[in-house]
């Protein structure tokens, strides 16, 4: 009995080991695929999970911090207003001081390279120079007759003065105190304040423009001894592959290939100084200790020193850019970010103004665009979508800290 012994042949082999190689290759094809889609899911899952925490956080912070701080706009106003890295170009002079010359980085802490003491507002002779709605800091109705707009930084608490009118009955007062300076003492007691003439004019000024982006939000504490400031900053992100360029100029958005963006904020912390920011009392020191806002000092959270004394703080000033900290982790890249705040005066000092829009409690629109960072995207192999955030809160002091 034959029986027919049969086997494969060599085509046949050929075919099952094409077959089974093709099975294979589309199941680990579709194995890479399923993992590197779960690692992105699991990234992009982290980084929604990360900007929503870290935007909660941002919103939370900005509410308990405090409300507008009106003094820091004023300085902001008269400084700078050009921008560099999203932020603006100058520092906003946290110091607060003033001089008679533009800007002049050569003041020293406890001298009086320091500046003077605030210049008044008055009206001019005649009701046509009379002070109205209009600043002083620029013009001759100030008591220095210096036009202080040229960039030349205001001590903390002139944006106060500019209410204050000290000749409201716009008159010579010369003529009745010809001995007596300065021009405008009313009673010839040889000072141009508590006179008769002496009036809070309740109204104005603005100190920016009505639903503009003031790109840093700057928040005052209830009890007005703490400052917060938030600001967009645009670096090179440290992550990025090689051969992709972050491109930062003052007149153009920055490329976007090789930056970062980060939202950063520093706290100062107020102390009664007087005028040279300086505890020690050998000097002139006549208002230390007065509870007048006088100096500021970077948060000793911040700056790592304990702020007892001069030499153990930091003034805040121009080198401020070393204390800043970042409330987004180096995984998330802030593309924008934009603040908008109303009203654009102190209501509490404008109660007088007839513009209903400038009745109404402070608060703040925050806009911002999220994304991976390169950190990130090394990881996802390739580039994802923008999340987009956006909340009002309201800053009166009731929910301040």
């Amino acid at each position: 009995m034959n029986k027919n012994l049969k086997g494969l042949t060599l085509i046949e082999i050929m075919l099952w080991v094409l077959i089974t190689a093709i099975v294979l290759i589309s199941w680990f094809e579709a194995y890479t695929k399923i993992w590197i889609w779960k690692i992105r899911l699991i990234e992009n899952t982290n980084m929604q999970k990360d900007s929503f925490y870290f935007s909660e956080k941002l919103f939370q912070l900005v509410k308990e911090w405090g409300t507008v701080d009106y003094e820091e706009y004023f300085n902001r106003k008269v400084v700078w207003t050009t921008y560099w890295s999203g932020h603006y170009n100058e520092s906003t002079w946290f110091w607060n001081f003033w001089r008679y010359s533009t800007f002049n980085n050569n003041n020293n802490v406890g001298t009086w390279n320091y500046g003077a003491w605030f210049y008044l507002c008055r009206s001019w002779v005649w009701i046509w120079n009379k002070l109205s709605d209009t600043w002083c800091y620029d013009n001759w109705l100030n008591s220095t007759w210096i036009d202080y707009s040229l960039w030349i930084p205001q001590r903390y608490g002139q944006y106060s003065f500019q209410y204050l009118d000290y000749n409201s009955n716009y008159d010579n007062d010369t003529a009745q105190c010809p001995w007596a300076r300065p021009l405008w003492d009313e009673n010839c007691d040889w000072n141009a304040v508590w006179d008769d003439d002496d009036e809070y004019l309740w109204e104005w000024p603005i100190v920016f423009n009505w639903g503009e982006d003031v790109k840093e939000l700057y928040l005052l504490s209830w009890n007005k001894t703490e400052r917060t400031l938030i600001r967009w900053n645009i670096l090179e992100d440290s992550f990025k592959p090689s051969g992709v360029n972050c491109t930062i100029t003052w007149w153009v958005v920055p490329t976007w290939d090789g930056c970062r963006g980060t939202i950063e904020f520093l706290k100062l912390e107020w102390k009664d100084w007087w005028l040279d920011h300086n505890d020690l009392v050998n000097d002139v020191d006549w208002t230390q200790y007065d509870w007048v806002v006088d100096t500021w000092l970077i948060d000793w959270k911040f700056s790592g020193l304990s702020n007892i004394t001069q030499l153990s703080s930091v003034v805040a000033w121009s080198t401020v850019d070393n204390y800043w900290e970042p409330l987004f982790p180096d995984d998330i890249n802030v593309t924008d970010f934009k603040v908008y705040l109303y009203p654009n005066v102190d209501f509490e000092k404008s109660w007088r103004n007839l513009n209903l829009s400038s009745s109404i409690s402070p608060y703040t629109t925050i806009n911002f665009k999220i994304k991976p960072s390169w950190k990130t995207r090394l990881k996802l192999k390739n580039d994802s979508r923008e999340l987009s955030f956006s909340t009002t809160i309201n800053l009166t002091d009731i929910y301040s800290k």
